[in-house]
């Protein structure tokens, strides 16, 4: 997968919120994470081919498909990819357990600090 010279790893955030993806955008370029952001599972797709990411951050409800439609197509084409999904209703335990079938690495809710974010996508990138 060809990544830009930067030394800096990539996340792809996607979410249909503008403000989710310009805060969460921010806090982690602030932690040194390149960001690359989409807002639905089209430009995702786009966004991957032209700035390949080393772990993504995925809505689960977004406008075109959810992102649990999306996460088991996305890791046909990028199954080394780690998806950390994000969620805005909590943590429900079906959801969770079929987000990590689909093969997620990981789960977070939105309302929950942005450190704790933060730290699953460094747990993610070795």
């Amino acid at each position: 997968m060809p990544f830009l010279k930067s030394h800096k790893k990539r996340v792809l955030v996607v979410d249909d919120d503008p403000l989710i993806l310009d805060v969460t955008s921010e806090f982690l370029q602030n932690e040194g994470f390149e960001t690359v952001t989409a807002p639905d599972t089209l430009q995702a797709l786009d966004e991957m081919k032209r700035h390949p990411a080393h772990v993504m951050l995925l809505d689960i409800k977004l406008p075109n498909e959810s992102g649990l439609e999306f996460l088991a197509k996305f890791k046909e084409q990028y199954p080394d990819v780690p998806v950390v999904m994000l969620t805005g209703s909590g943590y429900d335990e079906d959801m969770m357990q079929e987000a990590l079938n689909k093969g997620a690495s990981g789960y977070v809710s939105k309302e929950t600090d942005l450190e704790n974010m933060v730290v699953a996508v460094k747990r993610l990138i070795k």
